[in-house]
């Protein structure tokens, strides 16, 4: 996707995101929280395409920080919080964004149902982005060269596809759809072949090809179960 804005060393992949929720068709008037947002790039890119009514949320202040002097026109849709309450009152947002955030939260099904479902309004969206655990411990190694690497203190929640859709749905959440997308994409193929050379190329290439259940990253959405929440704050 063209003209999309990011900053240096940028967690995520921007363009991948932004191109998966606009196959969505959201309508413009929707106030959206990104989880995770980072500096808040994907918001932003939002913004440009006509997304007024955008938040971004994100544990880490300096990032936030950077945000707020990289991004002035979203400067005050920008948030630092706690990383456990979620500083919003219920059924404030029509579509809730969690791009590569999923697996870095403990108790993720806990906050998923408690905070998450709580925020979003009746038949609301969540629109995701995970990786699978399997496949994502093999590239720890592909990355650190090592096995040693303790994966699981960053990626505390990696799941697998059926614990994902098992944990979507007791927190509250129908209409689970997981799903494959592009992901022989520039920076992921600038950022394997920097790791693993040509032979790095040859097995995104591979994975790509993989059903589902073994596929890199699952992205996804699922809508809001109004008639069973219930919120244990």
């Amino acid at each position: 996707m063209n003209n999309v804005f990011t900053q240096e060393k940028e967690l995520g992949n921007i363009g991948s995101s932004l191109d998966y929720f606009m196959k969505f068709n959201i309508q413009k008037s929707a106030k959206i929280l990104d989880i995770g947002c980072n500096y808040g790039s994907l918001i932003y890119n939002l913004y440009k395409k006509g997304y007024r009514n955008v938040y971004g949320v994100d544990i880490n202040n300096n990032s936030i920080e950077k945000g707020v002097k990289c991004y002035n026109e979203i400067k005050r849709r920008l948030f630092a919080y706690d990383g456990n309450i979620l500083p919003f009152p219920e059924k404030e947002f029509d579509v809730v964004l969690m791009f590569d955030v999923i697996e870095h939260i403990p108790n993720i099904r806990d906050f998923l149902k408690n905070q998450v479902n709580r925020i979003i309004r009746g038949n609301g969206v969540l629109i995701f982005q995970t990786p699978n655990k399997p496949i994502n411990i093999i590239w720890v190694y592909i990355d650190n060269h090592s096995f040693l690497v303790k994966w699981w203190e960053e990626h505390c929640s990696l799941q697998t596809y059926w614990s994902l859709k098992r944990i979507l749905k007791n927190s509250n959440f129908l209409d689970i759809k997981l799903e494959k997308y592009n992901i022989y994409t520039k920076h992921n193929v600038n950022k394997i072949k920097k790791k693993a050379g040509h032979l790095g190329i040859f097995l995104l290439k591979a994975i790509s090809k993989m059903p589902l259940v073994l596929y890199p990253n699952f992205y996804g959405s699922c809508v809001k179960n109004e008639k069973s929440s219930n919120y244990n704050c």
